[in-house]
C-alpha cells in the first residue's frame, strides 16, 4: 500500500509540529529574590492550494509545519551550584475543529544544570529525530500533508524523516565537552498514535501499556561551520512481530552564505503479531542566504518502504524562499511536489504563501 493511502486524517492530525528559537521573549520579568520570569512565542499563517493527480484542487488558509506557540519560562537563581528552570508551552492551531482539538500541550519540563551536565524531567521533544526535524527547511513552512483540516501540515515527516514527537521523559545531557555531546533518555512507551514515523506505516503500534520503556539516545558534535549527528531509539514490544528500533545519521555545514543539510534513517516496527514494518528516509538539502536575510533553498526527500511487495518509494521536492523582514517577521513561500513510483497513487503540487510572528 502506498504511503499516501495509509495516511490518515488522525495521523495528520497527531502529527503536529515543533517549535524552534524564536526572538528574545516579548516580556521578561525578574523578581527580587532573583527568580526570572518571561513569556514569548509565535503565530504563523499561510494561504495553501493544493492541486493533485485526481484533478481535485485545495485551497486553505492555515497553520504551516508549525501551530502557535505561547511559551512560559520560569528560572531560579543559582544555588549550591546548580540552575534550576521551568518551562511550560500552549500550542494553539489557527485552523482544525472549533469543537475540540485545536489546542494541544506539548511541552512541561523543568531542568537542573550543574557540572554533570543537564537533567530535564517532563514532557518535551524526543532525542531520536529531533535534529532531522529541526534542520528541515519546512519547520518555518508548509511541506505536504495538506487538506483534511488538520492542524498543521507534515513538512517533510514520514517523507523524510521519522517523527520526534513530544514525550514524557527523564534526560540526561552532558556538558559540551569541546564540541561534542552525549544525551540519553528513558521514556514513556505510550504516547500518540504516531509512535515512530508518519511515513509508510501510518499509525501503527497502538498506544498500550507496557512494563518496557522506550530508550533514546544521541551523540552530535558541532564545530565552526558544521555539525553532525547520531541518533537512536529502542522499545521493546512482546505481543507484536518486532521490537520498535530506529537510527538516524546527519550533519549540516555553511560556507559564506551557503547552506547544506543531508539525513538518513532506517527504522523497524510492526503492525501486529504477524506482520513487520521496516523502512529508509533520507533527506539532501541546500541553499543560500542573500544578504543574510534571505534564504532560498532547495530539497528533495526520499521514503522507501521496503515491505512492499514491489518497490514503493515517495518522492517529495521542496523549493523555498524564507525572508526576515526583522528580528519579529519572516515571510515564506513555498512549492513542493509529491512523487510516486506508482502512477495509479496520489501526486500533488502544493503552493503556499505565509508569514510568522515572534514575540
Amino acid at each position: 500500500m502506498s504511503t499516501l493511502k495509509k495516511l490518515t486524517l488522525s495521523a495528520l492530525v497527531g502529527a503536529a509540529a515543533l517549535t524552534a528559537g524564536t526572538a528574545n521573549a516579548a516580556i521578561t520579568l525578574e523578581g527580587a529574590n532573583g527568580w526570572e520570569f518571561s513569556v514569548g512565542g509565535l503565530i504563523n499563517q499561510f494561504f495553501v492550494y493544493t492541486d493533485d493527480s485526481n484533478g481535485d484542487d485545495i485551497s486553505e488558509v492555515r497553520d504551516g509545519l508549525l501551530p502557535a506557540f505561547l511559551n512560559f519560562d520560569m528560572k531560579a537563581p543559582t544555588m549550591n551550584g546548580l540552575d534550576i528552570a521551568a518551562h511550560i508551552s500552549f500550542s494553539p492551531s489557527t485552523n482544525g475543529f472549533s469543537y475540540g482539538g485545536a489546542q494541544e500541550q506539548r511541552e512541561v519540563y523543568f531542568t537542573v544544570d550543574g557540572g554533570f551536565g543537564q537533567i530535564l524531567m517532563g514532557k518535551a521533544l524526543g532525542l531520536y529525530a529531533s535534529h532531522n526535524i529541526l534542520t528541515d527547511q519546512t519547520l518555518f513552512g508548509v511541506g505536504y500533508g495538506t487538506g483534511g483540516n488538520g492542524q498543521t501540515t507534515l513538512g517533510g515527516i514520514g517523507l523524510g524523516y521519522d517523527y520526534a514527537d513530544w514525550r514524557s521523559q527523564i534526560k540526561w545531557t552532558s556538558r559540551d565537552m569541546s564540541g561534542f555531546k552525549v544525551a540519553f533518555a528513558i521514556m514513556d512507551p505510550t504516547g500518540p498514535a504516531i509512535n515512530l514515523a508518519v511515513g509508510p506505516t501510518g499509525p501503527i503500534g497502538a498506544s498500550v501499556d507496557s512494563e518496557d520503556l522506550r530508550y533514546e539516545t544521541d551523540f552530535s558534535y558541532a564545530a565552526g561551520n558544521y555539525m553532525v549527528w547520531l541518533s537512536g531509539m529502542y522499545q521493546k514490544q512482546d505481543n507484536l512481530a518486532e521490537d520498535k528500533q530506529a537510527w538516524t545519521i546527519g550533519g549540516t555545514a555553511t560556507y559564506g552564505g551557503f547552506q547544506f543539510m543531508g539525513q538518513y534513517s532506517d527504522s523497524e516496527d510492526a503492525y501486529d503479531a504477524l506482520t513487520e514494518a521496516e523502512w529508509d528516509q533520507f533527506i539532501v538539502q541546500a541553499g543560500y542566504k542573500f544578504g543574510g536575510a534571505t534564504l532560498v533553498s532547495a530539497q528533495y526527500t526520499e521514503l522507501e518502504d521496503k515491505n512492499a511487495g514491489d518497490d514503493d518509494t515517495t518522492e517529495k521536492w521542496t523549493l523555498g524562499v524564507y525572508h526576515d523582514v526583522n528580528a519579529n517577521l519572516k515571510l515564506v513561500a513555498e512549492y513542493s511536489q509529491l512523487e510516486h513510483d506508482d502512477d495509479s497513487i496520489l501526486e500533488q503540487d502544493i503552493f503556499s504563501l505565509g508569514a510568522f510572528v515572534f514575540f
